[in-house]
């Protein structure tokens, strides 16, 4: 079980994220949902001390949490543009025994002898996942996975979360679209202002859309009245 409590972030006077307070269940799916600039990637920089978080303790098996434990697949992924997609897979140490790259090439239609400066934004995507993936981790987090994917590599990768739940993973998502979250997720939270206020299990699920939406709404008429 991954366990969080007190966590706070803050960027100069701008608390990001504030008394968090949260558990995740070891070997399930937890989706997270939320405005933009509700803290979303964040919470996941503070998880993986990209950015420390100003206090709070993130445990997980009653153990601090270190970074090597987790697969992170970020918003933004560095590449270096001169190399192709092969050669940049080959910077990263593969510790998942049971990942066959051909196999993920022909999966993912990816073109790994092209230049990554010639990319797509779905492709490079997928290439970031690959890397990713050649690690073996208790944790994988996935910040906006599902963004610039066509169709088909969006249910791709739903069927790779899948996969990696039943070998036991522990997952985090984000997306700011519901609808992959449903079909992924075996909790989903809401995150608003920093904070969780709502955590919804898949019983719960056929009423998620009103009540996110009515939460939702409630944030986007506060910062409106603000802004006009």
């Amino acid at each position: 079980m991954i366990e969080i409590h007190n966590l706070n972030l803050a960027f100069g006077r701008k608390p990001v994220l504030q008394n968090l307070n949260i558990s995740f269940e070891k070997g399930k799916v937890h989706g997270i949902i939320g405005l933009n600039g509700a803290g979303k990637s964040s919470f996941f920089n503070a998880l993986t001390q990209v950015i420390p978080p100003d206090s709070g303790s993130i445990r997980f098996n009653g153990n601090a949490l270190k970074r090597g434990r987790i697969g992170y697949l970020e918003t933004n992924n560095f590449f270096f543009f001169h190399l192709t997609g092969r050669e940049y897979l080959h910077i990263f140490e593969q510790t998942n025994t049971a990942f066959d790259l051909p196999a993920f090439e022909k999966l993912l239609l990816l073109p790994l002898d092209d230049l990554v400066e010639n990319y797509s934004t779905g492709m490079k995507k997928k290439l970031a996942l690959l890397a990713v993936l050649k690690q073996d981790k208790p944790i994988y987090i996935f910040d906006e996975p599902f963004n610039g994917l066509d169709l088909e590599s969006n249910r791709t990768l739903e069927l790779i979360i899948q996969t990696l739940q039943e070998k036991g993973k522990t997952i985090l998502l984000s997306s700011h679209v519901l609808e992959p979250l449903l079909h992924t997720c075996n909790q989903i939270h809401l995150l608003q202002n920093g904070s969780f206020v709502k955590s919804y299990e898949q019983p719960d699920f056929g009423r998620i859309r009103e009540e996110l939406f009515q939460h939702l709404e409630v944030e986007i008429r506060n910062q409106l009245q603000q802004a006009l």
